[in-house]
């Protein structure tokens, strides 16, 4: 009803994540970076020397986990809507560098040109198949996802007559955007400010891969024909869609990739997570191996009720190969 509003709401994200960001390379440092220190005691009565130096590990533990966590739900959850935008300049700018704070540009390249195609195959790497860890599945997604940014923009470039190794190479432009933010947190705070960088922004890579794993966890999708709601698992909770601009309505969303996230319905007749995004995400970092069982019947339930002909007999094979004793027997049974 009031798109204009609605679509500022993206762009908080800019200055909050600015200051998230700066807070950190700041106190990672040693000396006062930009007289920002001086000035907050000066006009705020902050006194941050102080504070840095009760600066304690598990403060800097915990401080790296939630900065990841923002990175993640307020970066590259906004930027995943943004750089669905392909036509629009401006907001294909902000997800990137959005993007640029979890080393995952290219996430604008693989995402929406890549997984978009491809999700629920073998062809995939952001699809998670039956049985496999997620830890095995991060290392797995994050290598697959670049190789194939890599090679879809290497096509992109040579239809347009452009080398590889030029300015319009969106894949490197995006690892440079992400070492001029590690330029910065050098200049706030040498070494020590880099490491902190570095370490949030892989628990913020993580948080998204923790999510691309559930959302297509165990489904499958004859290559070549057409993606649907029934291709992804939807969640309808009212907190994960308030808190991430409705991407748990995630069966829609692959349904009509164009639909902005005020735009996306609920599909109460898609495949339906167990429990909200949060919870999930919280289930597959620390007990994943419950969280697999749990989805085995929900797995199943799929390919009874969502399944075609075609899509059984790939998931007949897939429950052979997920090596869970129920996907196995039900395979034999497929197959009797």
């Amino acid at each position: 009803r009031y798109p204009g509003l609605l679509n500022s709401l993206l762009y908080l994200a800019v200055p909050a994540l600015a200051l998230v960001t700066f807070a950190m390379a700041w106190m990672a440092g040693s000396g006062d970076w930009l007289g920002f220190g001086a000035w907050a005691q000066a006009h705020l009565g902050w006194d941050l020397f102080a504070r840095r130096e009760a600066t304690a590990a598990w403060h800097w533990l915990g401080g790296i986990l939630s900065c990841g966590l923002t990175f993640s739900a307020l970066g590259t959850n906004i930027a995943h809507e943004l750089t669905h935008r392909t036509t629009d300049r401006a907001a294909m700018f902000v997800g990137r560098w959005l993007l640029a704070l979890t080393f995952n540009a290219e996430f604008s390249i693989e995402h929406v040109y890549g997984h978009h195609r491809r999700l629920a195959t073998p062809a995939d790497p952001a699809s998670a198949r039956r049985g496999e860890h997620f830890y095995a599945y991060l290392l797995r997604s994050v290598t697959g996802q670049s190789r194939s940014a890599a090679a879809l923009e290497r096509q992109r470039l040579e239809t347009l007559g452009h080398g590889v190794l030029s300015w319009h190479n969106r894949y490197l432009r995006g690892w440079l955007m992400s070492a001029v933010v590690v330029a910065a947190f050098a200049a706030a705070g040498g070494l020590k400010a880099v490491v902190v960088f570095m370490l949030a922004a892989i628990a913020g890579r993580s948080v998204l891969e923790a999510v691309n794993y559930f959302e297509h966890y165990g489904l499958v999708r004859e290559p070549g024909q057409p993606v649907e709601p029934r291709h992804s698992w939807n969640s309808n909770k009212r907190v994960s869609n308030a808190v991430l601009f409705n991407l748990a309505r995630h069966s829609h969303h692959h349904a009509e990739g164009d639909a902005q996230f005020w735009q996306l319905r609920a599909y109460r007749e898609a495949p339906t997570l167990p429990y909200g995004y949060l919870t999930c995400m919280l289930l597959v970092y620390v007990v994943p191996g419950w969280y697999r069982n749990r989805m085995t019947p929900l797995v199943l339930d799929w390919d009874r009720r969502f399944a075609n002909a075609t899509e059984r007999r790939l998931a007949a094979a897939a429950n052979r190969e997920s090596g869970l004793a129920p996907l196995q027997v039900a395979a034999q049974g497929a197959s009797s």
